[in-house]
């Protein structure tokens, strides 16, 4: 199908989207492709549809194709947010969209005082959305191309120390707090993935927790200590509530990220300890399990990550470490 007969078929959904469900939408496009199929057609006027209208549908659509391929639900609503966001500020049609318009969002957004890495994930995420619409021919080009990436400099993120993890558990509370810690301290799961989990996605006898909707669809197997395991049972214990989620908040609804944060920073505070966030906790066991000689493949998998590459930057590997190692290695 040509550029323009591509462009009608959005158009006309466009126009519908409002009145019309998704899939009496979905039957008019194919009625459409096979009408045109059989006419040339040639561009004499263009009426312009209002941008919110035509970019609403296809934003549906791309989101619609992110869940197809796994992606998270906050994944999908973290892309669409960045683009409703580039929409609102160029006040265009995303086809219309050049490498301009999107400089000029980005130098945007750096005004607001974002740092250069948030903006340059937001050029990341407007660009993967731009190469979709290259590649279902809404458009012939992604501006984003000719968009340079934005340079930041690496931070290095550090675990807890042994120190810091004392003065955690020290300063928790209550038993759900105490679990919580021990919890993410010797599984490493995402901060989705146990607002996600249920009570029979653990083995007390095996040690073990089955993460059923890892990132990306993806599910895995991850570990627990006995002390985790008492800390976490002597929780559920405690709460008397016939719940299957592992962890549940004041109102005893299934505790979501949110309130995991929220915990976590009040024990932060507490404990005095800086930056206690649940993704620090998976780069203290990455890094704990390295220091204690676990080979990296073993390590991305129980993280659940996809890419060796992205393991490796879990690893801290401070001055000492490198000092002792190169020590007992050197003839």
């Amino acid at each position: 199908m040509s550029d323009l007969k591509s462009r009608i078929v959005t158009e006309v959904e466009g126009i519908l989207a409002h009145n019309l469900t998704s899939e009496t939408i979905s039957m008019v496009s194919v009625a459409l492709i096979k009408v045109l199929s059989n006419y040339d057609v040639t561009e004499v006027c263009r009426e312009v549809i209002p941008y919110d209208t035509l970019n609403e549908t296809l934003l549906k659509r791309y989101c619609a194709c992110l869940f197809v391929d796994g992606k998270a639900k906050s994944t999908a609503y973290q892309y669409r947010r960045t683009c409703q966001k580039l929409a609102e500020c160029i006040g265009k049609n995303f086809p219309d969209m050049d490498a301009y318009d999107i400089r000029y969002f980005l130098a945007t957004e750096k005004s607001r005082g974002l740092s250069d890495r948030s903006v340059e994930n937001t050029r990341a995420n407007i660009s993967a959305f731009f190469q979709w619409l290259t590649n279902e021919d809404v458009i012939t080009k992604n501006p984003c191309a000719s968009v340079n990436p934005v340079k930041y400099p690496d931070l290095v993120k550090i675990p807890f120390s042994d120190v810091e993890i004392d003065a955690l558990r020290e300063a928790c509370q209550t038993k759900r707090e105490r679990a919580l810690v021990e919890f993410l301290l010797t599984t490493g799961v995402r901060v989705a993935e146990l607002s996600n989990m249920k009570v029979g996605d653990i083995d007390r006898t095996k040690l073990s927790v089955h993460v059923r909707c890892g990132k990306g669809g993806k599910g895995r197997i991850v570990y627990t200590t006995p002390v985790a395991m008492r800390h976490l049972m002597a929780y559920w214990d405690e709460r008397k509530v016939d719940s299957t989620a592992v962890f549940l908040n004041e109102k005893r609804n299934p505790l979501n990220p949110g309130g995991v944060r929220h915990i976590l920073n009040k024990i932060g505070d507490r404990a005095k300890v800086a930056n206690v966030h649940p993704h620090r906790f998976r780069r203290t066991l990455a890094t704990g399990l390295a220091d204690r000689g676990m080979d990296i493949q073993k390590i991305q998998m129980l993280l659940g990550h996809s890419n060796i590459n992205t393991t490796m930057e879990y690893v801290y590997t401070s001055e000492s470490n490198i000092s002792s190692a190169y020590r007992q290695h050197i003839a």
